[in-house]
């Protein structure tokens, strides 16, 4: 067992096979959510994330534990996936609507499908990438701004914006979705 964080840091720098195979252990699941999220698509989610820990094992003795391992390691993942993006456009494929429960940690048989809400998850999918990845970041992870501003490498003025533009847009789509009671389908009459 590994006593501390220092400890920790530095067995995986020495990529001591027991932090090797905790760091998978302890993030896997949590960078494969992301990166579905980020590409939507299972197998090339799966992609990204073993790519993902390719990279980073190789990166190893530059990690100094200035930020969590998670951290770091999502920084890997996205810029793995930017760098694929770059020229393979499948990654913006539609969400087909029998993933949404995949997203979701603490999925279990049957109860999965009262709590996920699929109009949600198609509007969260046809936002921008930037938009779609500071939703996931913040609600999906629970970060920080500031954790999101390292992971992105922008400052948290830019974080905030992007969240506040993208949950605005979201509560938007959400009031002028049939039958949400709230009356503002008929906002369009204001718009002539």
């Amino acid at each position: 067992m590994i006593e501390d964080d220092a400890a920790f840091y530095r067995l995986l720098r020495e990529k001591d096979p027991t932090a090797l195979q905790k760091i998978v252990e302890t993030h896997a699941d949590r960078l494969l959510r992301g990166a579905f999220f980020l590409c939507r698509n299972e197998p090339d989610a799966q992609d990204l994330v073993h790519d993902t820990f390719c990279q980073a094992f190789r990166a190893l003795p530059n990690f100094h534990g200035d930020s969590s391992v998670y951290c770091w390691l999502y920084g890997i993942l996205r810029n793995v996936f930017l760098n694929r993006s770059r020229g393979d456009r499948r990654f913006y494929s539609v969400l087909s609507d029998n993933r949404a429960a995949w997203l979701n940690p603490d999925n279990t048989a049957g109860g999965a499908e009262a709590r996920e809400d699929p109009g949600l998850e198609e509007m969260i999918g046809g936002m921008p990438p930037r938009h779609r990845e500071i939703i996931h970041l913040r609600y999906g992870e629970g970060l920080k701004i500031r954790e999101i501003s390292e992971i992105l490498g922008v400052s948290s003025g830019t974080v905030k914006s992007r969240l506040f533009h993208a949950t605005r847009k979201l509560k938007k789509d959400l009031l002028r979705q049939p039958g949400s009671g709230l009356g503002l389908d008929q906002e369009k009459s204001h718009d002539v």
